[in-house]
């Protein structure tokens, strides 16, 4: 049976209930995650076309099949699974479990990886749920949060997810480990002004991360790590720092409704601009423009 997670309830030809969390419905391009609570099942044998990463979110003992060869796997939180695409899986536990998955499509993987490594070289090796890996699960933690406080997802963090995600992939679960080039100089004094330029004038718009590393000339992973050596964080948390910045300015205008500045600023919501406004300042976007009231009051 060949599973395609790009259709619509496609999950519910191996679970028995549907995702609690999917992100089928975003504009996301190249990875689908979903969030599952299960009871006890036996998997039908299936292949996945794309490759997809678990991970659990509880305790629990399960079994697991790859091409025919079982192993036991005593999993906790975190524990990781890497399913390539392709590979004829299977997967048995006895109890009520939790847990999440990103699937990548092949060609992702190809596109992303082709600057590190040829794409004959590009091979994921399977993996039992007999690992963790930290970096796998803030991600994966990070795709989640993203979907339940927006519905959608910032685009512009999920590229640098997906980003990194890929590359990691790349370095520690291919058959073949890639020679990946490191720089040390960061981008050059007329690429980051141009980057910068474009950043602020399109802040309170949608920014892609394939955008910024075309004007540069490079892949994503070199901007990625290029931009952070020349300004010492990652492009998304420069972006959502300058987005902050400008709500502060709108809000003590006092002119606008906290809905029409998270708009304004770039955010997908209210709910979203709140989450990441605390984050920075310390404090909701309301009690912000509160303080503000009091103190022009006074």
């Amino acid at each position: 049976m060949l599973v395609d997670f790009k259709e619509q309830g496609a999950s519910l030809a191996i679970f028995p209930n549907p995702p609690v969390l999917t992100s089928l419905h975003t504009e996301w391009s190249g990875i689908h995650f979903e969030h599952h609570h299960q009871p006890s099942h036996d998997t039908p044998e299936h292949c996945l076309t794309m490759h997809t990463i678990s991970i659990a979110l509880d305790v629990g003992s399960t079994e697991r099949w790859f091409d025919g060869h079982r192993e036991s796997e005593y999993q906790t939180k975190g524990t990781t699974a890497i399913i390539p695409a392709g590979t004829l899986h299977r997967c048995l536990w006895q109890k009520e479990v939790q847990f999440m998955f990103v699937a990548i499509d092949p060609n992702l993987l190809i596109q992303l990886g082709v600057e590190v490594a040829a794409p004959e070289d590009i091979e994921l090796i399977p993996h039992f749920a007999t690992l963790q890996d930290p970096l796998i699960l803030g991600i994966l933690l990070s795709l989640k949060d993203e979907l339940e406080s927006t519905n959608q997802g910032d685009n512009f963090y999920v590229e640098q997810l997906k980003t990194t995600l890929v590359l990691h992939l790349l370095k520690k679960y291919c058959a073949k480990k890639p020679q990946i080039s490191t720089y040390v100089d960061g981008l050059s004094k007329s690429q980051l002004r141009q980057i910068i330029e474009y950043i602020h004038s399109h802040v309170d718009s949608e920014i892609k991360l394939t955008t910024l590393a075309e004007m540069a000339g490079i892949s994503q992973y070199y901007f990625c790590q290029l931009f952070k050596q020349s300004l010492g964080i990652s492009p998304y948390q420069y972006v959502l720092q300058l987005r902050v910045e400008r709500a502060k300015q709108l809000l003590k205008s006092q002119k606008m409704t906290i809905c029409d500045v998270a708009l304004a600023c770039g955010f997908a919501n209210q709910s979203h601009f709140t989450k990441h406004f605390r984050k920075l300042t310390g404090t909701t976007p309301k009690a912000y423009w509160k303080n503000l009231s009091v103190a022009s009051a006074q």
